[in-house]
């Protein structure tokens, strides 16, 4: 019920950052601190966007990275999502198949956190429609192939 669930303040956040960073870097450049900030319902005073601004970036870069925007908002919380979990497909068109064998195919999602680099071992239709879920995975199949939407 993890998977499908409400999101939690922390995930909200994460997609919300994420929003104001669409090359999916990992971080925004320090002036879109305040915007992101308002955009969350948090403290936004100038004063205090500027204090967290250098506990957020204390080497002046000019950078806010995601992962620590996340601990300093939201230090405690867990996303719920598990590390991995299963996921089935089936394709009941004879000739998407292999050897026009009908048939399920089993693999498995493993959930990569914020602080893992994006490992794209494959770009498949069946990844990018669960990654507009979960944005970080790698999906493992239990076959050599991977299956087939059409």
């Amino acid at each position: 019920m993890s998977l499908v669930g409400q999101e939690s303040s922390s995930e909200q956040a994460r997609r919300v950052f994420q929003s104001f960073d669409p090359e999916d870097n990992g971080f925004i450049p320090e002036s879109l601190l305040e915007d992101v900030m308002k955009a969350l319902d948090l403290v936004s005073e100038p004063e205090y966007v500027s204090l967290v601004k250098s506990k957020l970036d204390p080497e002046n870069l000019g950078i806010i990275l995601l992962g620590p925007f996340l601990l300093e908002f939201f230090p405690d919380q867990d996303s719920g999502i598990p590390d991995s979990f299963p996921v089935y497909h089936y394709n009941g068109l004879k000739q998407s198949n292999h050897k026009e064998r009908v048939e399920y195919v089993e693999g498995t999602v493993l959930v990569l956190g914020f602080e893992d680099p994006m490992v794209r071992t494959d770009d498949t239709p069946v990844k990018r429609c669960l990654q507009t879920k979960w944005p970080y995975i790698e999906l493992l199949w239990t076959t050599n192939r991977s299956p087939s939407l059409n």
